[in-house]
């Protein structure tokens, strides 16, 4: 749990989220909408997936070209006292 609050913690994280929310998206369009650059985009994009709140999966266009889109996955975190109790001295998780 430490490691997906630690990664919430980055408002642009969470706008990107809320992207991701309203339909699946590539990077480049991410990158346009929230107006910063394609590297910083997919740096933020990849530390959604490794805390499993995004996927990405690949697609062939007409053109032939790959292309890899990224769509939020379900999740809910629930904070209460007792799950607090449980990572109570884990800072260093990660």
């Amino acid at each position: 749990m430490v490691k997906i609050l630690k990664v919430l913690s980055v408002e642009l994280r969470l706008q990107i989220l809320v992207l991701l929310a309203e339909k699946p998206r590539y990077a480049y369009e991410l990158a346009q909408k929230l107006g910063i650059s394609y590297p910083l985009v997919h740096l933020h994009l990849r530390a959604l997936e490794r805390a499993g709140l995004v996927v990405s999966e690949y697609e062939v266009t007409k053109g032939g070209k790959l292309r890899r889109y990224y769509r939020i996955k379900n999740f809910r975190i629930e904070i209460s006292p007792e799950s607090l109790k449980s990572i109570g001295g884990d800072e260093d998780e990660e």
